[in-house]
């Protein structure tokens, strides 16, 4: 999965709208919709801080 993948997946496993993770997150809205859209790649940190939410909120990813 590419990263804009796993954001959106664990958006919608997490039932959350752009804004809820955006807040979750410690980023703004405009940054999770770029993501999302893959306009934008995110940096090392916040890489790491959104597999840390994802792991502390039990989301597993499909295996390709």
């Amino acid at each position: 999965m590419t990263f804009n993948e796993k954001v959106k997946y664990a958006r919608k496993q997490l039932g959350m709208t752009q804004a809820e993770l955006a807040s979750a997150l410690g980023v703004s809205f405009a940054t999770v919709n770029r993501w999302e859209n893959g306009q934008v790649n995110p940096s090392t940190l916040a890489q790491k801080a959104f597999k840390d939410f994802c792991e502390s909120s039990f989301i597993d990813f499909p295996q390709e």
